[in-house]
C-alpha cells in the first residue's frame, strides 16, 4: 500500500500526463476523436466519484475561455470577487501550473496545502481505482473547494 503524501499524489498525478505528441499527431490527423466522446466519458467519471449532472449545475462556475489571456482574467475575475464578496469563498482553478502543481487549485486566492491535495487527490483516485478507471480532472478541484464561486480557466 502506498503513502498518501503530497509528493506520492504528485507522482500518481504525473503518472497519468498525456503524451503531448500523441496528442498533436491526433489534432494534425484531423481527427475529432479527442472531442468525439468526452462529455459521455467525463459524465461516466462522474458518476464513478458519486457525482452527477446536477450536481455541477448547482455549482457558481464563471468558465472563461480563448486562445490567449485566460489565466489573466481569470486571476483578475477571482481578485474581483474576493473583494466584491469579502465574506465568500471564492475558489481558482487554472492550468498549468508554473511551479507546483498546487497552484492550479486555490482559494481566497492562496493554494490548498500540500495535505489537502493530496486528501483531495487520493479521495478522487481511490474512487476511480474502485471502479477500474484512474484519470485526473477538474474533479479534484469541486471536490477540495466547495466554495460559493469558482473562476475557471480552459484551454482550448
Amino acid at each position: 500500500m502506498s503513502t498518501r503524501s503530497y509528493k506520492d499524489a504528485v507522482e500518481h498525478l504525473n503518472s497519468l500526463q498525456t503524451n503531448a505528441a500523441a496528442l498533436e499527431a491526433a489534432r494534425a490527423s484531423g481527427s475529432s476523436r479527442l472531442s468525439e466522446f468526452a462529455i459521455p466519458e467525463m459524465l461516466e467519471y462522474l458518476g464513478r466519484i458519486g457525482y452527477t449532472p446536477k450536481d455541477l449545475n448547482n455549482l457558481n462556475v464563471i468558465h472563461i475561455t480563448g486562445t490567449k489571456g485566460k489565466g489573466s482574467t481569470s486571476a483578475f475575475t477571482d481578485s474581483i470577487l474576493r473583494h466584491a464578496l469579502p465574506n465568500a469563498k471564492i475558489g481558482l482553478y487554472t492550468s498549468p501550473h508554473l511551479v507546483a502543481v498546487r497552484e492550479r487549485i486555490r482559494i481566497n486566492g492562496a493554494p490548498i496545502s500540500e495535505e489537502q491535495f493530496a486528501t483531495y487527490f487520493f479521495e478522487i483516485w481511490d474512487l476511480l481505482a474502485a471502479n477500474d478507471v484512474v484519470r485526473y480532472s477538474l474533479l479534484c478541484e469541486i471536490q477540495a473547494t466547495k466554495h460559493d464561486t469558482s473562476v475557471a480557466e480552459t484551454i482550448l
